[in-house]
């Protein structure tokens, strides 16, 4: 089945109200004692660490290094480091080593950045993006720089603000309190790949946050903000590029002219390229049926979560804590991670079990699925251990949007099938390699 000959998406509940009654939260670096960052990336290849115990390190030291890409880690706290210890790593989902570093509560700074002129070269500003560490915010954790590096023919940088997720609104709260910075970094973004447009997408009925962009884009004619339908997973890129565009890609959006970067990202790059800050803090959704204070939080980058969530009133109930949306994300398996820079909400949902019975053959999960697959059959194949059917039915298109088990009536964990179908097919075919 081909892409997009289905419906592809659908209009869910988002509940974001929930976490905008409560106006931006700034957490006391004081309730912060310790910060931890994972020593492993997620392809499981260490990370070369500069720093070892009793070392004093200031707020942006550069701390670690990314090999794969050359993506740095720097410290979001002044103090010293104390041990690498094991902790749980989420991305990963297993432990590994991670560097602790010890608060002094003073937050002394590194000395900033190399800045960035909007006239600079594409190659310098890449450069600029490369060394500041720069990553998809929006959940992806890719390295920015590497989207830009000797890209051609490019015509636009799409800026997605769309957040299609429920509950969450980090988007929603960083382009009201920050477009100005959204359209600076889309600026530069549009110069590294020397586009001729850029277009700042986002959701229908998001007036604040809208306006506040319209009235930062408006001295640019190259900058447009795109209102796009309140239907999940709008956020998803292939989505969101079909709805705006109505074109199709094989790979990457870059085949048909177009790069896609999170309005975090876009803010990060402001950061690091103007004002010379690394990735040191972010803002986290705390929200869910399960929370009865959520709200948007400023924390730094390597805190626990159980710190966070120690800022919260959460029902004394059974809880399912989820380290992003309810749709794409798995439950934690308790709250001593230390959140990552990509790591942007902590949902709370309270538990519930459900009792699937036999699949009724409706079609639904065919129907909905926005890449266009067949999960039916492809649980078909996994359960026969069919690998040449897994692979033609294109089982590692599946992007774990979650709709397929959101529209389910017999309510078959359809996602969770899907991931093992995944891994199951990769690691067949790593073994044929």
């Amino acid at each position: 089945m081909k892409l997009f000959q289905t419906v592809g998406r659908r209009k869910i509940p988002g509940y974001k109200s929930m976490s905008l009654e409560r106006e931006l939260v700034v957490l006391d670096p004081k309730k912060v004692e310790y910060v931890y960052f994972p020593l492993v990336a997620a392809n499981n290849v260490p990370l070369e660490v500069f720093v070892k115990e009793g070392d004093k390190v200031k707020v942006g030291t550069k701390i670690a290094l990314k090999q794969q890409f050359s993506v740095p880690l720097f410290s979001s706290v002044s103090g010293t480091v104390r041990a690498i210890e094991k902790r749980l790593d989420v991305t990963t989902g297993r432990p590994c080593d991670h560097l602790v570093i010890k608060n002094d509560f003073k937050m002394t700074k590194e000395k900033p950045l190399k800045k960035v002129e909007l006239d600079a070269s594409k190659e310098d500003i890449v450069a600029a993006i490369k060394e500041a560490g720069i990553v998809g915010l929006g959940g992806a954790n890719f390295p920015t720089w590497v989207k830009y590096n000797n890209v051609k023919d490019i015509h636009t940088i799409l800026i997605n603000a769309v957040e299609c997720e429920p509950y969450l609104t980090t988007d929603y709260v960083s382009c009201s309190l920050n477009a100005a910075k959204v359209i600076s970094g889309a600026r530069y973004l549009q110069k590294a790949a020397g586009a001729s447009k850029v277009i700042v997408a986002i959701k229908v009925k998001k007036e604040q946050a809208c306006n506040c962009l319209k009235e930062a884009a408006a001295p640019y004619p190259d900058i447009e903000v795109r209102e796009v339908p309140d239907r999940y997973p709008m956020g998803w890129e292939r989505t969101l590029i079909q709805t705006i565009f109505k074109k199709q890609y094989d790979k990457l959006p870059s085949e048909i002219g177009v790069i896609v970067n999170n309005s975090t990202t876009a803010i990060a790059v402001h950061d690091a390229l103007v004002e010379g800050s690394p990735i040191v803090s972010r803002i986290v959704t705390v929200s869910g049926n399960a929370v009865k204070n959520a709200a948007n939080i400023v924390v730094p980058v390597g805190i626990l979560a159980e710190t966070v969530l120690n800022e919260f009133e959460v029902e004394e109930k059974e809880v399912v804590l989820l380290v992003g949306g309810p749709m794409t994300s798995n439950p934690a398996k308790d709250v001593s991670f230390a959140l990552t820079a990509c790591h942007g909400a902590l949902t709370l949902l309270e538990k519930v079990v459900y009792r699937p019975v036999a699949c009724l053959r409706c079609g639904s999960c065919t129907a909905h699925c926005p890449a266009g697959l067949q999960p039916i059959e492809i649980l078909r194949a996994f359960e026969g251990r069919d690998y040449e059917r897994l692979e033609k039915l294109e089982t590692l298109r599946c992007v774990d949007c979650g709709l397929c088990s959101y529209v389910c009536p017999s309510k078959i964990e359809v996602t969770d099938m899907m991931k093992k179908a995944k891994t199951l097919l990769r690691v067949h075919q790593s073994r044929k390699k």
